[in-house]
Order: structure tokens, then C-alpha cells, then sequence
């Protein structure tokens, strides 16, 4: 999926930061509202190191939209926003 990065190791760092988050969310661990706030920004700072437009808009909505469809997926009642915020459905 392309995360409108500037370059494809862009958006390659936030599939592999997606697909990390996604498969906490789908463990067998529940998550709280804090653990994905802290989980998806800390995902961020580890892409922003080598590719710091993951804080643009566009990167941000589509990480978010990712990590929610997950959240969703396993039952949770709560989503991300594209600013790092999660707020119950």
C-alpha cells in the first residue's frame, strides 16, 4: 500500500511499522487505548529517523486508517485519527 511518502523506502518503513502494530492488535493480548497511542507513536519516531514527512497528512491518515481497520478487526470499540489520538467509535 502506498503511504504517499517521498520515496518507496518511505512507504516500505511504514508498511513494516503497520504490519508491527497490526500484529500486536491481533495477538492474543488485549491492548488498552494507551498502549496503541504509545505503540503508534513510537512507530512514528522510528520511521521519522530516516524518513521525517511521516508526519505530513497524507502518511499520517494512511497509517491511521491501517492501524483502525485492525482495531476494528479485533473487536476493539476505539480507532486512531491521523493526529495519534484514539477516540472510542
Amino acid at each position: 500500500m502506498p503511504y504517499e511518502m517521498f520515496t518507496p523506502a518511505g512507504d516500505r518503513a511504514c508498511e513494516s511499522m503497520v504490519k508491527s502494530v497490526k500484529k500486536k492488535i491481533l495477538g492474543k493480548t488485549r491492548l488498552t487505548k494507551e498502549d496503541i497511542e504509545k505503540i503508534y507513536n513510537e512507530g512514528l519516531d522510528k520511521v521519522e529517523a530516516k524518513h521525517p514527512e511521516v508526519h505530513d497528512t497524507e502518511p499520517r491518515w494512511h497509517i491511521a486508517r491501517e492501524i483502525s481497520k485492525a482495531l476494528e478487526e479485533a473487536g476493539y470499540r476505539f480507532y486512531i485519527n491521523s493526529w495519534g489520538d484514539v477516540e472510542d467509535n
